[in-house]
């Protein structure tokens, strides 16, 4: 029996007319550990955004439009519809549910998979409708006869020396944060939050640093929940020193119960579950806002921004070394987008203080790079040729920093169109760079200078610009970014962010070039502080691809001035014959 007709079958015996499954977890991850890849085991789909809803007589799949080719080929033959999200006419999944189903139904879900948030939005649309929601139908956990077990691995800490404050200080500044917004408690389920504010790391989840756990940071006390075989006894007594007791993973919701009164409780509503938020006593007072530790860590200090300056000098020699290598390689030997994947991440894992991959990265050649999310499996790998282009989109996690870059070269020749798609997305880059901007300045302001070149001559991209970048941590960091979403945070100095704007062609070729940029003080004028940003990331845009007509003089400057710094900063850690092909090729 498929896992949709047993989903269908445990349904009815609990008088369910709809089921929710969302490709999170417990903490809201981006990246799940296995245990808790429920979308996957329910429909195939590995994308890490998406929602099926199961009822008696329809399954769909939600998703957006980085993942419409992908799902449309894992759910062939499954039985589940592919859902656009943000197209229009198409009805999102809650508002699709309170217009299908009939007063009177009941929804299921397990609620420690879904944000308090996202349940609030499905109560809106359902609730006037009559229809019910039951939080608490994990089918999976009765269902998924081989799920694999909770992560395991040990967590450890992140040497002083990278982490740059020490966790005594780092509670120290939250807890003074508490108490200016009257504050008795802070309850963190996100798994970057916690693994910053302790200084701890670890390896439950693919590609980020991070491991299993809640905590729960008091003015007086704060209590680690992660399963006890995961903390070392030397560990248990460094957190115990530092004011921080250990309990068993499972014991937070009994912990949240047991709350005084008169406690005031903040919860980021979009990064806790439902049934988490539901264990806070109904005495307590709960304040629903951004963790205050998202902030603290999205704000990057001095040291940090040191140690990630020397990272992206590392970072660069890498990916210097790999497009050098490529271009040799092609034509002269068989290579596909997996082989040079793999040079690649042995040429990272040879720099100091790295640690892996950030994310799993995108190695796409020709029409494969038109998809934005592209990962190339043993059935696409394609093999590359000495003609159109190769895309890379790829990431590091060292112990001094994360990184993230994408660039295009041209493996052979191309036609007009690919150089006047490469030039508008350079274009687009430049304008966000060299952007100065007042103080109170929202991602959403910005967004629009990625995208007027393209604008202008009827293109855009349907993604976000630029995301948070972490620090020893998740790639794609809260609370800020760049998108046309009214995302209502204020940049501020020391905040990290990618610049990534894109063209894609469905069938014949994608571009996207990104930089990770921070957020500096720039200038205080009679008319208020203004910040601007610097370019952190140190590898050549190569400009074979650019259309030199479309560029104006001040891009022209901008683009040759980088390149040079490029060149500058990795300059001597390359061979001979790498510099000169360097030059060669980032040349305007």
């Amino acid at each position: 029996m498929s896992v949709l007709a047993l989903l269908r079958k445990r349904m009815l015996e609990k008088g369910l007319d709809a089921y929710v499954i969302p490709a999170t977890d417990p903490h809201q991850s981006e990246y799940v550990p296995d245990h808790w890849r429920v979308l996957r085991w329910a429909s195939g789909f590995t994308g890490s955004a998406g929602t099926l809803v199961v009822t008696r007589d329809f399954a769909g799949l939600w998703t957006d439009s980085r993942y419409f080719v992908q799902a449309e080929q894992q759910l062939a033959g499954s039985g589940i519809e592919l859902m656009r999200m943000r197209v229009p006419h198409t009805p999102e999944f809650a508002q699709w549910l309170a217009q299908r189903l009939p007063a009177g139904a009941t929804v299921g879900m397990d609620g420690n998979l879904l944000s308090k948030a996202w349940y609030q939005q499905m109560e809106n649309y359902t609730r006037p409708r009559g229809i019910q929601l039951d939080p608490h139908a994990d089918l999976a956990a009765e269902l998924w006869s081989d799920r694999p077990p909770l992560p395991q691995a040990p967590v450890w800490e992140h040497p002083l020396r990278f982490a740059a404050l020490a966790r005594t200080e780092k509670l120290t500044r939250l807890r003074q944060a508490m108490q200016e917004q009257g504050l008795t408690h802070t309850a963190l389920a996100s798994l970057d939050d916690i693994a910053w504010l302790l200084n701890l790391r670890g390896n439950d989840v693919e590609y980020n640093p991070v491991f299993t756990a809640y905590a729960l940071i008091g003015l007086e006390n704060a209590t680690l929940f992660v399963a006890p075989q995961k903390i070392g006894p030397a560990l248990k007594r460094r957190l115990q020193r530092d004011g921080v007791r250990t309990l068993p993973y499972d014991a937070w919701r009994e912990h949240l119960r047991q709350l005084p009164a008169n406690s005031v409780v903040l919860i980021d509503p979009r990064r806790v579950s439902q049934n988490l938020a539901a264990a806070l006593p109904p005495l307590a007072a709960v304040r629903e806002g951004t963790n205050l530790t998202t902030l603290l860590k999205a704000t990057k200090t001095a040291a940090e921004l040191q140690h990630i300056r020397q990272t992206m000098v590392r970072d660069g020699v890498v990916l210097t070394k790999f497009f050098y290598w490529l271009t040799q390689t092609v034509g002269r030997q068989r290579l596909t987008e997996r082989m040079a994947q793999e040079k690649l991440q042995a040429l990272r894992l040879q720099q100091p203080h790295c640690r892996g991959e950030s994310f799993g990265p995108i190695s796409a050649y020709g029409p494969n790079a038109a998809l934005p999310h592209y990962s190339a499996t043993p059935e696409s790998d394609a093999e590359l040729r000495p003609e159109s282009i190769y895309l890379l989109d790829s990431g590091g996690q060292y112990l001094s920093g994360t990184t993230d870059t994408t660039r295009v070269i041209a493996l052979g020749p191309c036609p007009d169109e690919v150089r006047q798609d490469y030039t508008l997305v350079l274009k687009g880059l430049i304008a966000v760079s060299t952007l100065r901007f007042p103080a109170s300045t929202r991602g959403y302001q910005m967004d629009v200078l990625a995208r007027l070149p393209q604008w202008q001559r009827g293109i855009n991209f349907g993604h976000g610009t630029g995301h948070g970048v972490g620090y020893f941590l998740c790639v794609h960091e809260g609370p800020q970014g760049i998108s046309p979403g009214p995302v209502d945070v204020a940049f501020q100095p020391g905040m990290i962010t990618s610049v990534e704007p894109g063209i894609y062609r469905p069938g014949k070729h994608g571009i996207r070039i990104e930089n990770l940029v921070c957020c500096v003080e720039a200038e205080r004028t009679e008319f208020g502080e203004f910040l601007a940003f610097e370019t952190l990331t140190i590898a050549p845009i190569f400009t074979d691809l650019v259309d030199k007509k479309l560029l104006t003089p001040a891009e022209r400057t901008w683009l040759r001035q980088y390149n040079r710094w490029v060149q500058r900063k990795i300059g001597r850690y390359l061979t001979a014959e790498e510099r000169q092909w360097l030059s060669q090729n980032s040349r305007i």
